[in-house]
């Protein structure tokens, strides 16, 4: 798992998609461990808060836990039950504003370039 450095989305956005992937597709199964953070950073070649970034989303979603001193956890929950479901959607609303802002800077900037030429 690689972030893209050409994805409009920030790294963690899409390190908690490719989690959040594998969870549902069964890859990461309930009470299954997760990585820890210096693994998946290293994998994703990100650095360790942006993995903890992406830890908390997924926490906040109800697909993981986390434990003090052991790690992350896949929680039972993860079977794409309401909670995730709802969660998803609020982190694809999001990541579709976010890529609406990006669109709309990017006219402003063109527009900009434009009246000053």
């Amino acid at each position: 798992m690689k972030v893209d450095s050409n994805d409009p989305r920030p790294a963690y956005v899409q390190l908690a998609d490719e989690l959040r992937v594998a969870i549902r597709a069964g890859d990461l199964a309930p009470g299954e461990r997760l990585p820890t953070g210096k693994e998946l950073a290293a994998s994703a070649g990100v650095a360790v808060m942006t993995v903890r970034q992406a830890l908390e989303v997924l926490r906040s979603e109800g697909l993981i836990r986390t434990v003090h001193g052991r790690g992350a956890f896949v929680t039972a929950g993860a079977d794409g039950g309401p909670s995730t479901e709802l969660g998803a959607l609020r982190i694809a609303v999001e990541d579709l504003t976010r890529r609406v802002q990006a669109i709309e800077a990017r006219i402003a900037g063109a527009a900009g370039r434009q009246l000053g030429e």
